[in-house]
């Protein structure tokens, strides 16, 4: 199950919520491969606005997700996708990064 923080503004809330489920099954698409297809349902998405922040871009993507083959030969492009649907979706976000840390697969219910 994938998990994305997205870590933010509070001015860009609105837009980012407006967008989140279609973000979801872009995302979902973007990940899945011949040995894993995954559904919307299967992954869960967090926006954060930090008190205190320094960062990179104004809006950062974090997805976790299982390492395969396929994610890993295309981890960039994937990156590069899900940014540029952010920022279609959302043309008043000024800057966005993707990050994709893909590890080995750990589990609770």
């Amino acid at each position: 199950m994938p998990s994305i923080n997205i870590y933010t503004k509070e001015k860009n809330i609105k837009y980012l919520e407006s967008i989140l489920f279609k973000l979801k099954e872009f995302i979902a698409k973007q990940l899945s491969c011949k040995d894993r297809e995954l559904a919307t349902s299967e992954i869960s998405v967090r926006i954060i606005v930090p008190k205190v922040s320094y960062s990179i871009a104004e809006t950062e993507v974090i997805i976790t997700a299982h390492s395969y083959a396929e994610r890993i030969q295309n981890q960039d492009a994937i990156c590069l996708s899900i940014k540029n649907f952010i920022m279609e979706q959302s043309p008043s976000l000024n800057s966005v990064y993707v990050w994709l840390q893909l590890s080995e697969l750990g589990h609770s219910e």
